[in-house]
């Protein structure tokens, strides 16, 4: 069982970077737990605890509690009686099933960033996607998880559909724990072509079809390796290292 995780630093992830703006206290610790979620930096299994994650905050444990039972609505954490909030296990099957219906969503989206994506937000992608190579070479497997939701979200966002975007995110929210599983197994060909470069060539030059089916690609391929990762857990194999991988899910 994964040990309990009370390590994060609650400022370093700003409500913004997943396009929300929280008031209240419950609503803001709501925000930066999301983003944690999303980003995989919680591990399937994971137990939170509230007394913990009030003393990170600098709260109370009721606006934790609060921000707790939200994504536990949501789908994101489980609880049970007697116990701490987990993050949920997710089967093959279940990830698979959360995959198939991202594939059209992100597809779709991309396809709309095609249209209405800004130079700037290009410039954007290029330099998440640089701070995402960055921390791989440097082994820093967390702030790489982070810099590949980043990436793929500035994708998402110029779409300028907001219900389209916050239906993809609800979908990261529930896979976001499995992308840990990558590292620091799973890496990056050095001498192949990064999906994510493709895909910044393929809007550079307005191309919707290209860029949707890049976006899916990335996807999928990325997916079939922490498949293999999770097959490998659930008979006990020691974890593989795979010569040539893709980017995180």
């Amino acid at each position: 069982m994964p040990a309990e995780t009370d390590t994060l630093n609650p400022e370093q992830y700003p409500d913004e970077a997943i396009g929300l703006n929280r008031d209240s206290l419950s609503d803001r610790i709501y925000s930066r737990l999301r983003v944690s979620l999303l980003t995989g930096l919680y591990a399937p299994g994971t137990r939170l605890s509230i007394r913990k994650l009030a003393d990170m905050y600098h709260t109370s444990p009721t606006p934790v509690r609060e921000a707790i039972f939200q994504l536990v609505r949501e789908g994101a954490l489980e609880l049970k009686l007697g116990y701490q909030p987990r993050v949920p296990e997710l089967s093959i099957a279940q990830y698979i099933n959360i995959r198939e219906t991202r594939a059209p969503l992100e597809r779709l989206a991309a396809e709309l960033s095609t249209v209405n994506i800004t130079d700037d937000e290009i410039q954007k992608l290029r330099e998440f996607h640089q701070a995402f190579m960055d921390c791989e070479s440097a082994e820093k497997w967390k702030a790489a998880l982070v810099a590949n939701q980043e990436f793929h979200f500035t994708i998402y966002r110029a779409s300028r559909n907001e219900i389209l975007v916050r239906c993809i995110e609800n979908l990261w929210l529930l896979a976001g724990p499995i992308i840990s599983y990558q590292y620091p197994h799973i890496r990056q060909a050095a001498a192949e072509m990064h999906p994510h470069l493709l895909v910044i060539d393929a809007l550079s030059r307005r191309s919707p079809a290209e860029a949707g089916e890049l976006v899916v690609q990335d996807l999928r391929e990325g997916s079939y390796r922490i498949i293999e990762q999770m097959k490998a857990d659930a008979v006990g194999e020691p974890k593989k290292k795979t010569r040539k991988a893709r980017s995180p899910a």
